[in-house]
């Protein structure tokens, strides 16, 4: 420093030269009109041609299996209509071929009225040697998850969704609101069942589930499992 003015700064974006400088990917969707933004990071990983801006993100599904597709989009729903945290691993293409396994995080910014409008995080590619993280050993058992004949979930010592299969997201929202109701405010340590009602009429008249739930202990943490079962099943 010699002392005198301080002098204007040559560029406006010392945030963004940061960040590109972390090696990480940053994306951000706009959740009013669709539209995302990509920083450098994907074009060179990707080889995009930089002067075709991508700007929805459908961009990023020709580089993953479809099932990879379908897992980011569902866990992007769920972190906007239900605060789960956005944090899984992919298999993502890349142009010459080969295949990487992607960390991909991502956080809401919402409105005062708990509205989510952006949705913003990060990318970067994972050591191969590094052990999976949870989130990927929850991924690796979602097949055999999904294939269960009852609707399931996991759950936190506050009964917060941590988890839940095809069948627990394809019922009534309604449905799965006040089973949690109802886990909240039993509170149980060990295990608890009750009835709910599934919310829609059927032939047969209303539908009636079972819920039952267990209490396990895990890394010193509590945990529910719980599963809602269709009546007519006994």
């Amino acid at each position: 420093m010699d002392g005198s003015q301080p002098r204007k700064r040559r560029t406006g974006k010392p945030g963004q030269r940061a960040l590109e400088a972390c090696g990480d990917g940053f994306w951000e969707l706009d959740l009013k009109d669709g539209s995302a933004w990509y920083s450098d990071w994907f074009y060179q990983k990707l080889d995009w041609p930089t002067e075709t801006k991508r700007t929805t993100l459908g961009d990023l599904e020709s580089r993953l299996q479809p099932a990879a597709w379908t897992e980011l989009v569902a866990r992007i729903r769920e972190h906007l209509e239900q605060g789960r945290p956005l944090d899984l691993d992919l298999e993502v293409s890349l142009a010459d071929g080969t295949a990487r396994r992607w960390q991909i995080k991502g956080s809401a910014q919402r409105n005062g009225a708990g509205q989510p409008e952006h949705l913003a995080g990060s990318m970067r590619e994972v050591d191969e040697g590094a052990p999976p993280p949870a989130t990927s050993v929850l991924l690796g058992v979602r097949g055999a998850f999904d294939a269960l004949p009852v609707a399931a979930a996991l759950l936190d010592a506050r009964a917060v969704l941590l988890e839940a299969n095809r069948q627990w997201h394809e019922l009534p929202a309604a449905t799965t609101t006040q089973a949690l109701a109802r886990l909240r405010a039993a509170n149980s340590h060990t295990a608890i069942e009750f009835w709910v009602d599934q919310g829609e009429e059927f032939d047969a008249g209303p539908r009636h589930l079972r819920v039952r739930a267990v209490a396990f202990q895990h890394d010193g943490a509590r945990h529910l499992t719980v599963t809602l079962e269709d009546r007519r099943t006994d």
